[in-house]
């Protein structure tokens, strides 16, 4: 049984809490933006500007963020969090004085707004391609989209959700 067929699997037992990503054609949220949790130092922000344009060429001026759990858009509700984002462009990003992270998730998790859901998955499967290739295969990208039923929860709940129901989602693959 391959990665696909654990992941359909993994979804069967969960359905109901997951909306189909690529057959969504609606733009939900403020953006387009994507907010980047865990995302790789080495890959620079112009690299990752590339990426963007290639997987959602119709997108116009995506806005991007790089996140840790030290960022102050974890105590908002995704809602505020986007719209600062949308708002400001950038916020801080919980990086130290001396330039380390101070913290960060053990699975990178690229969070989209405002994004045809075509476009999106385009983006994030080359997003994540490269950051498995820049963490030498050790880290799998998870990927989520702006939903109304998570607007009004806090960004690091939605986060904590996301990245458990990934690392279930891999583990359960990885047993096989």
């Amino acid at each position: 049984m391959g990665l696909l067929d654990n992941l359909g699997s993994f979804l069967g037992q969960r359905d109901g809490d997951f909306i189909r990503l690529e057959d969504s054609a609606d733009c939900f949220g403020p953006g387009p933006a994507i907010l980047l949790f865990g995302c790789p130092e080495g890959i620079s922000d112009e690299e990752l500007s590339d990426m963007i344009e290639d997987g959602a060429p119709n997108a116009g001026n995506v806005l991007m963020q790089r996140i840790d759990a030290a960022s102050p858009l974890f105590d908002l509700t995704v809602s505020e969090a986007l719209e600062k984002v949308a708002r400001e462009g950038t916020c801080s990003s919980g990086v130290g004085a001396d330039g380390a992270v101070k913290h960060s998730f053990p699975v990178p998790v690229l969070y989209f707004s405002g994004f045809p859901g075509k476009e999106m998955m385009a983006t994030y499967r080359i997003i994540a391609s490269e950051i498995y290739a820049e963490t030498g295969g050790t880290a799998n990208a998870a990927c989520a989209k702006a939903v109304p039923p998570a607007m009004k929860k806090p960004l690091r709940q939605v986060i904590e959700e996301i990245t458990g129901d990934h690392e279930d989602a891999i583990g359960m693959s990885n047993e096989q």
